[in-house]
């Protein structure tokens, strides 16, 4: 493309004319983003940012567990707000067991941040410890993120492909677990809050319909844009790494 002086005849082509177009609407983006006012994380994807905290390097589908985020309120309370999170991640320990993980989309070196999985569907090797079992869990003190079969968890077996050992699966992350360690998703009831702060809701266990059984929390929505206002009444779907307990019965 080339410019014009002022007074000539400007015939502008629709390929030109669409190009100024999709540069305009990116430029509106960043700057949105970079008012925090159009915040796209990935959260409602599915897909999260993690940094490999280990030593060794992570393999494409391997486990890591999220153990913190790299840039905490209490350092950069504009940063934690404003920009996508980027999770910490580790192998799984015995100490760390039950804590949230997710599926690795790419190889990452140590210190290396890329995309994971945390809720959706994904292939994963997994080694088949018993026939009966639905889920997969990330095996403690594996120095590969490797993953082994359970009686319960977050990530369900849709398919896999022989009876037992080591092999391909297809897991369904987020939302798929039997319960059995209050890992699935809930249905909530938005009271009042914002963005930033939290929205507490009133987690309904068993549905909607079944109001015999609840108890409080507060559910962190970072995907929504900070001038978001969610009406008191709403009803969310939230998931125990996005929800925190913060009374009535111990979940």
């Amino acid at each position: 493309m080339e410019k014009v002086r002022s007074g000539d005849k400007v015939v502008i082509k629709a390929a030109t004319w669409n190009a100024f177009i999709d540069a305009a609407n990116f430029a509106k983006e960043q700057r949105q983003n970079q008012l925090g006012k159009g915040l796209k994380s990935g959260v409602a994807a599915g897909i999260v940012l993690v940094k490999n905290a280990e030593s060794e390097q992570r393999d494409r589908f391997s486990a890591l567990v999220l153990s913190d985020v790299a840039v905490p309120p209490n350092v950069n309370e504009d940063e934690f707000v404003s920009c996508p999170p980027v999770f910490v991640g580790q192998k799984m320990t015995e100490e760390r067991e039950g804590k949230p993980y997710a599926i690795l989309l790419q190889p990452l070196a140590h210190d290396e941040i890329g995309r994971a999985m945390v809720l959706g569907i994904t292939p994963a090797k997994v080694t088949i410890q018993d026939t009966d079992d639905q889920y997969a869990v990330p095996t403690p003190g594996s120095s590969t993120g490797a993953l082994q079969s359970d009686a319960t968890g977050v990530a369900r077996i849709l398919w896999k492909a022989g009876g037992s050992g080591s092999q391909w699966c297809l897991l369904q992350l987020g939302g798929a677990g039997s319960g059995a360690g209050g890992e699935k998703a809930f249905m909530c009831k938005v009271n009042g809050g914002s963005v930033k702060e939290g929205y507490q809701v009133t987690v309904y266990p068993n549905g909607r319909e079944d109001s015999s059984v609840t108890y409080g929390g507060v559910l962190y929505l970072p995907d929504l844009a900070l001038d978001a206002d969610l009406p008191s009444g709403a009803w969310l779907i939230g998931h125990k790494c996005a929800l925190k307990a913060t009374g009535g019965e111990d979940k």
